[in-house]
């Protein structure tokens, strides 16, 4: 199962500011999605050491779990009989000798009985990320680090490096430039599987750069502009997916209702994107901090996103913080994208196809709430409770808890 796209890192930061201390947290993020989907529980222990003035270490390891259902096509038409059972395996041998599309499991011989149904999962996943970083005699940092996780069917092993110079000795401007590499593999089905459920490693290679620019303006306002680009390459598509392929068995130009067949979700080998991400931190008074934050996505499967929002720190006083946010996001669907509640949820028999909501056009809201109550001059409690909505009917929400000691 792949990583679920909320990093406990994101969640756990709640109201607290860049901490230079050394210390030691421990967080616990529980997320889950509405109508008995997926659940996941992702438990992560950081240390963070700094050596005289120039070097620090940071050390994370973590334990995830996942469970609950992945939403996906099936038949709901009981099979009558064995020569019902053989007429079916009979029509998809020979849908399966028209296209490499359809997969064997799950014919349904009347296409309004498909339904999106919902299939168990359950995984572990266990994780470790050092990072070092080195300043030099003008205090430039430079940044290294190296991750590894593994799952049941998933492996990811991951180095970064990442450079940050400053302009001037005043520190007012700096550039960045970072770039990670992730070599990850994945056990997948037959990519079209025929026969049976006979799996595979399949390998998959992300690479990413960014440049960065910072400006202090003022005292108590600055911003950072980022620009970022992304390349994927080998098996990109989900094969816990299903979608409905149409295939003219009978040649007669048109579809019937017994010549709709299960294929595999099915995307792209490759995938290019970029965007700009532009942050500001503002500070109204010694209590009070804005961080508002536009981020713009594209990429060449068809999809554009735009981010709008951010977050404020409140320090009410000398022991709590709070710190609200709210973020607006749209997305365009990929070319590939159709809705499973959608009036034509079928695609051609050959073909990328995806029904994956992630791909799809929407909207979203999320709100949350963090906080950070100082125990101890040396202990931080950390709190965050978290909703978020799509337009298509998609909820969850998440709440992390945790603590973090100085020494």
């Amino acid at each position: 199962m792949k990583k679920l796209p909320i990093t406990l890192l994101g969640a756990a930061a709640v109201a607290n500011n860049v901490m230079a201390e050394d210390h030691i947290s421990v967080h616990y993020l529980n997320y889950q999605e509405y109508d008995d989907k997926v659940k996941a529980g992702d438990s992560i222990v950081s240390i963070e050491k700094s050596i005289g003035l120039d070097w620090t270490m940071n050390l994370e390891l973590g334990y995830d779990t996942v469970s609950g259902a992945s939403p996906s096509w099936g038949p709901t038409t009981p099979i009558a009989s064995v020569a019902d059972a053989n007429n079916r395996a009979l029509k998809t041998q020979q849908a399966q000798g028209m296209t490499d599309q359809v997969i064997r499991a799950g014919y349904d011989p009347n296409s309004s009985n498909y339904k999106v149904q919902k299939y168990e999962l359950e995984d572990t996943r266990q994780s470790i990320n050092g990072i070092v970083t080195y300043r030099d005699e003008l205090r430039n940092e430079w940044t290294f680090g190296g991750n590894y996780s593994t799952e049941e069917d998933y492996r990811s092993l991951g180095v970064n490096a990442k450079g940050l110079i400053y302009a001037d000795s005043q520190k007012n401007r700096s550039y960045s430039l970072g770039m990670s590499a992730l070599f990850d593999e994945t056990m997948a089905f037959g990519k079209y599987e025929t026969t049976g459920n006979s799996q595979a490693w399949e390998d998959i290679f992300t690479a990413n750069l960014e440049a960065g620019l910072s400006q202090t303006f003022t005292p108590n306002y600055y911003m950072i502009l980022t620009a970022y680009a992304g390349y994927r390459s080998g098996y990109l598509s989900n094969h816990y997916l299903t979608v409905l392929r149409e295939v003219d068995i009978d040649g007669n130009g048109s579809i019937g209702s017994d010549e709709v067949f299960l294929g595999q979700d099915s995307r792209p080998d490759k995938r290019v994107s970029g965007g700009v991400n532009i942050q500001a931190f503002w500070s109204l008074s010694e209590s009070i901090v804005l961080r508002p934050r536009y981020k713009f996505f594209n990429d060449d499967w068809g999809v554009s996103s735009h981010q709008l929002g951010g977050k404020f720190s409140w320090q009410l006083n000398s022991w709590l913080t709070l710190a609200p946010g709210y973020f607006w996001y749209t997305q365009s669907a990929a070319d590939f994208y159709r809705d499973t509640d959608g009036s034509d949820p079928t695609f051609a028999s050959t073909g990328y196809a995806t029904s994956d909501l992630r791909l799809g056009d929407f909207t979203a809201n999320s709100y949350e709430l963090g906080a950070s109550v100082k125990l101890h001059k040396t202990l931080r409690l950390n709190l965050l409770g978290a909703y978020y909505e799509q337009s298509n009917g998609f909820e969850a929400e998440w709440w992390a808890v945790g603590a973090t000691y100085e020494f």
